[in-house]
């Protein structure tokens, strides 16, 4: 039993790992770009409907997000420090200059990037089925939502 514990345990270690993390970012970067394009130009099409009408293709990006956190919780010093983190909620401190400093560490980096798309993601679908409902064209609130964030 021992040795399959520790097999199961190695198996772990050894998808957590910083090159694992890095290709997450790259999947979270560029993987949500395609649906973008589909609801920007095709906010009607039956296939952006199909693809984008469920939950499965933010899902996926939540996943890759969900990997990336759990990825660098696993490894020594995979994260900000929590005290760097405080600071960051800090009204008598430097809040911004906190943040700036958390940026330093890339699993940080990979977590917010990742945390960001996926938000900007979904508030875009969002924007989208409530302009589908209305009868209403969106694309370029959908596109502002891809390009400045929810404001858009």
């Amino acid at each position: 039993v021992n040795s399959a514990t520790s097999s199961s345990s190695l198996d772990v270690a050894s998808i957590f790992t910083t090159d694992n993390i890095k290709t997450a970012f790259s999947v979270a970067t560029f993987f949500p770009q395609l649906p973008w394009l589909f609801l920007i130009l095709l906010p009607n099409a039956g296939i952006t409907k199909k693809l984008l009408g469920g939950y499965e293709i933010v899902t996926l990006c939540c996943l890759v997000h969900f990997f990336i956190v759990s990825a660098s919780i696993a490894q020594p010093d995979g994260t900000a420090p929590m005290v760097e983190f405080a600071d960051v909620f800090d009204p008598a401190g430097d809040p911004q200059k906190a943040m700036v400093g958390m940026m330093q560490y890339p699993n940080f980096v990979s977590e917010e990037w990742s945390h960001v798309l996926t938000w900007d993601l979904f508030v875009g679908r969002w924007i989208w089925l409530d302009g589908l409902k209305r009868g209403i064209f969106a694309s370029h609130s959908v596109l502002l939502c891809n390009l400045i964030g929810p404001p858009g």
